[in-house]
């Protein structure tokens, strides 16, 4: 009996050392057992596809690889989002400020006039400022409430009294 377990002890042995040395062969690579999961791209996944998705679930608890890829599909679908995003912005600022500065040049311009199509006409007699009061420059004739409306020139309350 001694004999049968030594032979036994040798055989375990040697088989120990075979496959340590790679004699023995690889181990054969099973198929998952969880179906694949059914995500698009991850550009193209929206919040439906997160509704819908089951992830499958093992012994301890969900299916490490499938939780992996899943996360990963999300990250890079935020990634871009965020990305897409900030371009955008930054479009949409570039847009505004040039819109903004051709506003600005446009009603900026030349220091010049208002634009018109005609010329504006000068008056035939500009009234002196001291000889008329503002009641009567406010009337618009230029010589007092009652003042003369011949073609002589007014004369003031000043050369009236001497």
């Amino acid at each position: 009996m001694l004999v049968v377990l030594v032979l036994a002890a040798v055989a375990i042995l040697a088989g120990v050392v075979v496959v340590a040395m790679g004699w023995g062969g690889e181990l054969k690579e099973f198929a998952p057992d969880v179906p694949p999961l059914n995500l698009p791209e991850s550009g193209q996944l929206g919040a439906a596809d997160f509704m819908t998705l089951h992830l499958p679930v093992s012994l301890v608890g969900y299916h490490t690889h499938n939780v992996d890829e899943t996360l990963n599909r999300v990250m890079n679908a935020l990634s871009e989002r965020d990305t897409r995003i900030a371009v955008l912005e930054q479009r949409v600022s570039e847009l505004l400020a040039s819109r903004l500065q051709a506003r600005h040049e446009i009603h900026a311009g030349p220091l010049s006039g208002p634009r018109t199509e005609h010329e504006p006409e000068m008056p035939a007699e500009l009234p002196e400022l001291s000889e008329a009061s503002p009641a009567s420059l406010a009337a618009g004739n230029g010589h007092g409430e009652d003042g003369p409306q011949s073609d002589q020139p007014a004369v003031s309350d000043t050369e009236q009294t001497r």
